[in-house]
């Protein structure tokens, strides 16, 4: 069976593929590094393979600021997205996955609130609408903030990876609040077996994937302290609010797969230290 992934060079795409490249022939398909290089000029659809029986969209664009990068957002993540569901019929595509974020749940009232979150929602009603009327079976999965040993994570998340950073050193850390904030990280080595086994299984529909418990950056420094042989060196600024967003647990992906995250943050700390 032929796999086609979009955003062939993304973090999410590199680790997803040793797991399913002895069982499926891999296309891999995006802007530099992949079996097909997108030309810029070209519509996207044009460039795909005729047939392929599953499609995994990794591909997604992050930029909030400009009045450029928000209109790229939007193009990327929604229409070019729906291009790709009219597509799919005729690629005879069995099985859709996208890859969406646990930021399409959002409000207004967030501080997380943004383009991004915005577009991610846009794309799944658009998804679920195009497939539901062409019956393509499809799963959207919603991971909470991805993290690893990868530098490509750093841009996505700079307070981590500079808490992780600084504590490695000894320096001292400056936090707001009393915990100083919280994320559910969730590791991308447990969100790409995840994935695998949605497609592996062909479990159909939409699923949020994070943490059971999120990680207060209390927490992260004090481990990153621990790991280094470095005493902890915290600062809080008690009247400053905390940062960061708490998100419902929910285990039904997890329960149909039989799989749930192994990673522990310490774990996955002790891994981009280095250290055991």
């Amino acid at each position: 069976m032929k796999i086609l992934i979009t955003g062939g060079n993304s973090s999410v795409s590199r680790h997803l593929i040793p797991l399913l490249s002895e069982d499926y022939e891999i296309i891999t398909v995006g802007r530099r590094d992949c079996d097909i290089n997108l030309d810029p000029n070209r519509p996207f659809t044009d460039q795909l393979p005729d047939q392929v029986d599953i499609v995994i969209h990794t591909a997604a664009a992050f930029g909030r600021q400009t009045d450029e990068e928000i209109y790229e957002t939007q193009k990327f993540n929604v229409l070019d997205t729906m291009d790709l569901c009219f597509h799919l019929k005729k690629m005879k595509v069995k099985h859709y996955v996208y890859i969406s974020s646990i930021f399409a749940h959002l409000e207004e009232s967030s501080p997380l609130y943004s383009i991004y979150s915005i577009s991610k929602r846009h794309s799944e009603e658009i998804i679920q609408y195009c497939l539901k009327r062409d019956e393509i079976p499809y799963t959207i999965l919603r991971p909470s903030q991805l993290y690893g040993n990868d530098p490509s994570f750093i841009p996505h998340h700079p307070f981590l990876y500079q808490i992780i950073e600084m504590a490695s050193k000894g320096e001292k850390i400056t936090l707001f609040g009393k915990h100083g904030g919280s994320a559910n990280y969730l590791h991308i080595k447990d969100f790409t077996e995840t994935i695998a086994r949605v497609v592996k299984n062909g479990v159909f529909g939409v699923y949020d994937s994070i943490t059971r418990t999120p990680n207060t950056y209390l927490e992260i420094a004090s481990i990153v302290y621990e790991l280094t042989n470095n005493p902890v060196n915290i600062e809080f600024l008690r009247d400053r609010k905390e940062s960061g967003q708490g998100f419902t647990f929910d285990d039904t992906i997890y329960q149909k797969l039989d799989f749930f995250p192994k990673m522990s943050i310490k774990d996955g700390l002790s891994e981009i230290l280095n250290v055991t």
